[in-house]
């Protein structure tokens, strides 16, 4: 937060270190996932008792995109709905997380570790941390309403740079609170009733709401769509981040070219 960063305020966001080789690394990458697959031993008696678990029981993780293009059609889709510009909202998608890719390394529990051992530290202070609290109670509903495994739930580490949380969701990383903010108008553009921030079209849509906040985005005004990268990450507009809106823009001009 990304747009997380619009509860926090914290400086920093997923970055390139090469944001052509980057790119080439995505599209050269292939991916397995497995969806709740047991490696170890089971006995006899532990197979006899999964058989008797209905699917309903069963619950998953989200669906990996490996595929560039799946982001670039879920764009698409939100440009046309929110009139966001479909090459900005490229480049937002690249900065924020990879163009899907990278939604999120750590379990909430190992997030949940880190903001304890911040806030117990001293580092992290009670309103911050209280916040967290409310955000993981959010998280867990909406983990349940997806039919998702929360504690397989992947989300963003906590930072390393500065003092703050983890947690932020999906492709828009977003953050508990703000998804269920925008929540209802995501459902209403998709047709669904609940949307997931790990699904491309749900996530970009988000992403789109968000962004379109800022006025004279859906004019594809030049300044504002740099006004609303920058409200995106911190939720000012103050020049020191930049640097945030030159990435984004960088990646808006050159993401056609480099997917062919």
């Amino acid at each position: 937060m990304l747009a997380s960063l619009i509860m926090t305020g914290s400086p920093t966001a997923h970055a390139a270190e090469s944001p052509l080789q980057s790119i080439q690394d995505f599209l050269g990458t292939k991916k397995t996932v497995i969806y709740n697959q047991i490696t170890e031993d089971i006995s006899p008696s532990d197979k006899k008792s999964q058989e008797n678990i209905t699917p309903t029981d069963k619950k998953k993780i989200p669906k990996e995109i490996t595929d560039p293009k799946e982001i670039e059609r879920a764009a698409e889709f939100a440009a046309k709905a929110t009139g966001v510009r479909k090459d900005f909202l490229m480049g937002m998608l690249e900065v924020e997380s990879d163009l899907g890719r990278k939604t999120g390394a750590c379990t909430y529990k190992e997030v949940e570790d880190g903001a304890e051992n911040s806030h117990n530290n001293g580092m992290l202070g009670d309103r911050a941390y209280n916040t967290f609290l409310n955000r993981r109670e959010t998280i867990k509903d909406l983990a349940k309403d997806l039919g998702y495994d929360y504690e397989q739930l992947k989300v963003s580490c906590n930072p390393a740079g500065y003092v703050g949380t983890g947690g932020a969701l999906g492709v828009p990383q977003f953050m508990p609170d703000i998804w269920m903010d925008y929540k209802d108008q995501i459902s209403e553009i998709v047709g669904k009733e609940n949307p997931d921030p790990w699904n491309a079209e749900d996530g970009v849509v988000a992403m789109a709401l968000l962004l379109k906040d800022t006025p004279g985005v859906t004019d594809h005004n030049y300044y504002a769509e740099r006004n609303a990268a920058k409200m995106y990450l911190s939720g000012t507009t103050s020049y020191i981040y930049d640097w945030y809106a030159d990435q984004a823009f960088y990646w808006a001009q050159n993401y056609q070219k480099l997917l062919g």
